[in-house]
């Protein structure tokens, strides 16, 4: 079971890079959330194209396609949960269980464990650990990985400390500044 790591959220400042326990770079995981059509890509470190996820409807309840060797082999899509998830992924038909509190999640292919998730702390920073089983399955758990991130909740996330001149808004992926403007005097 190999272990690998990808940085927690953090696709407004650039590509992912995907490590192993030995910090050897592995997979670039590059992209952009939110709007309909919007990819993310999975590439071998030599730049090879794995894997993407292309998100194909919005709403409270998104929807994303997951390809591999550019054929489609499922999707997923957020459900509605409390405090535990159980995701189903279409034609892999894969069964992905976790904790949204504790961020831990085990993907399953019946009773055969694919994948592990559990966010711990690197050198690089706050990451997840994935373990996989078979090295075959990487590029799907890591999509798979890069989805569960984008889900979790906003309040297990480091906040952003509001600027002195305007307020720092996110909206997924995007991060936008407000900034107030001086009121013209009408007469």
């Amino acid at each position: 079971m190999r272990k690998l790591y990808f940085s927690r959220n953090s696709f407004a400042q650039g590509a992912r890079i995907v490590r192993d326990a030995h910090n050897q770079s592995h997979y670039l995981l590059v992209g952009r959330w939110g709007r309909r059509q919007d990819a993310l890509s999975l590439y071998a470190i030599q730049g090879e194209l794995l894997a993407e996820i292309r998100q194909t409807t919005l709403g409270l309840l998104p929807k994303f396609d997951l390809y591999y060797n550019r054929q489609n082999v499922g999707s997923i899509s957020k459900t509605l949960g409390f405090w535990h998830e159980m995701l189903y992924v279409r034609k892999l038909r894969w069964i992905i269980m976790g904790s949204l509190s504790a961020e831990n999640y085990r993907v399953y292919h019946g009773t055969e464990l694919i994948m592990t998730m559990r966010p711990v702390v690197t050198t690089n920073g706050e990451a997840f650990e994935l373990a996989i089983t078979d090295q075959s399955t990487e590029p799907l758990c890591i999509c798979i990985a890069a989805i569960l991130d984008h889900w979790q909740k906003p309040t297990n996330r480091a906040r952003t400390p509001i600027a002195k001149k305007g307020l720092n808004v996110s909206f997924g992926e995007s991060n936008y500044t407000l900034t107030p403007r001086n009121k013209v005097p009408q007469h």
